[in-house]
């Protein structure tokens, strides 16, 4: 299976090409300075604007769109995301919910480290949300409120925390009744890998009615919606592991619907191979007709 990158590549590359440029290359030939206008896209939504501010070359602006900040915000988003970008973190665009300005002529010196954490900007505003709950389950504490993000019009992510435990729930709608079908195969694969990892967390599938963390809200229910809980342990959520589970689980939602359709792909490109593969077998066996050799009266022959 296929994990996709928790980064943006294109703002990484992007960034790469300007900053290298503002450091090595001519003036007059720089791609730094060079007009950059354009908005790439991202899962769930997610928009991002990258640009020249009010048309000034040296200056370089990357900005976030997520319909779902909101409720981000109300999780600790814009504590957790001044300290990881501290200054470059400026008063945000028009249209956009935070947004990032780099100086191409006063570049910092670990501008590598300054360009991965600009390809994780969608990927640290979710963190917030997981770092709350995961904090709240260190230290014991139970009876907060569960945490509810709408990523995605008709989509939803529960988090909630205990004492041992935090669980964390994805609800998620089918296209086609096909999908149910490949997606429950697909999570009895990861109830099969926690038989062979005891380290692995624990994970549940429900299909049409949500689980019974879930009984007492407005989850939806439906023959298309699915339900997929995660149960985190402390050594998932702990201080050492807990930054590569939340790279793991705030993409999860995408990485079942990228296998599902990678399957059907796989499935349908079987299927016309062996459907060629049948009809070689139909034409090799398709009987040639008989030619009977006859003869005039004469002695000369001839097919019929």
């Amino acid at each position: 299976m296929i994990l996709l990158e928790v980064n943006n590549r294109i703002i990484e590359e992007t960034l790469t090409l300007k900053f290298d440029g503002a450091s090595n290359g001519p003036e007059e030939t720089l791609p730094a300075r060079l007009t950059l206008l354009f908005t790439p896209a991202d899962f769930d939504g997610v928009l991002y604007h990258i640009s020249n501010p009010n048309g000034d070359k040296t200056k370089l602006m990357v900005s976030i769109s997520l319909k779902f900040y909101k409720e981000l915000q109300e999780h600790g988003a814009d504590e957790l995301l001044k300290r990881i970008y501290g200054n470059f973190l400026v008063s945000t665009e028009a249209g956009y919910n935070v947004s990032l300005l780099y100086d191409l002529e006063a570049l910092p010196a670990n501008k590598d480290d300054v360009i991965h954490q600009a390809g994780m900007l969608k990927r640290n505003c979710f963190a917030s949300v997981f770092e709350k709950y995961f904090k709240f389950q260190e230290e014991g504490r139970e009876g907060e409120s569960r945490a509810v993000v709408h990523y995605r019009d008709d989509e939803s992510m529960y988090v909630e925390a205990k004492k041992d435990r935090v669980t964390v729930v994805f609800s998620t709608v089918f296209k086609d009744d096909d999908d149910v079908i490949i997606g429950k195969v697909f999570m009895q694969e990861f109830k099969e890998g926690r038989r062979a990892s005891h380290t692995a967390p624990q994970v549940l599938f429900s299909h049409r009615e949500p689980p019974l963390e879930l009984k007492d809200t407005d989850a939806a229910v439906g023959d298309n919606i699915g339900y997929i809980t995660f149960v985190l342990f402390p050594r998932h959520t702990n201080a050492n592991a807990r930054d590569n589970t939340i790279n793991l689980i705030h993409t999860f939602r995408d990485y079942l619907h990228y296998h599902i359709k990678c399957s059907k792909a796989y499935i349908h490109t079987r299927m016309r191979a062996k459907t060629s593969d049948f009809l070689k077998v139909l034409n090799r066996a398709r009987p040639d007709a008989e030619k009977k050799e006859m003869k005039t009266i004469s002695g000369k022959t001839f097919s019929r």
